[in-house]
């Protein structure tokens, strides 16, 4: 009988495969959480970004009687109403500008403004999101035209 010892035994290639398959299954599971961690860190900005592009409804922006000219800060409202004429000028900038003054980055965003019954009342900009990705809706009630109205910002990513 021999007594020289083997290296390439049958005990070392499962041993082997067992630990490259763990390394493979821990190498996933690691890639996947990062991937995870990354996608609530987006959710949590998004959550900050839908909150202040949904308060242009609720402030008076800057200066406080803006037009298309002078606008710094975008506000919708005067009194503790909408203000229609500003909800016009908002119309007029375009969607590429309203998203630059309220720094939406890479994001975009939709207003929409319900009655009471549910009726589409306004919508700006006109398009729509078919392939979004991290979409967050947020409705909140205001006055508009002496009538409680919902007014919805949604937010969301190109997918």
């Amino acid at each position: 009988m021999l007594t020289k010892a083997q290296t390439l035994t049958y005990d070392f290639f499962i041993a082997t495969s067992v630990l490259l398959l763990t390394l493979t299954a821990t190498f996933f599971y690691v890639y996947h959480k990062i991937q995870d961690i990354e996608e609530e860190k987006i959710r949590g900005e998004m959550v900050g970004i839908l909150i202040s592009v949904s308060d242009v409804w609720f402030k008076e922006g800057y200066p406080e009687y803006w037009d298309s000219s002078n606008v710094v800060e975008i506000g919708l409202s005067n009194n503790n109403q909408i203000n229609s004429t500003k909800v016009k000028l908002m119309e007029d900038l375009g969607y590429q500008k309203v998203a630059s003054l309220l720094g939406l980055g890479l994001f975009n965003f939709q207003y929409s403004v319900y009655s009471q019954n549910g009726t589409l009342i306004y919508s700006f900009p006109n398009l729509t999101f078919e392939m979004g990705k991290n979409v967050l809706v947020l409705d909140r009630t205001t006055i508009w035209n002496e009538s409680i109205v919902k007014v919805r910002t949604i937010i969301w990513q190109e997918a």
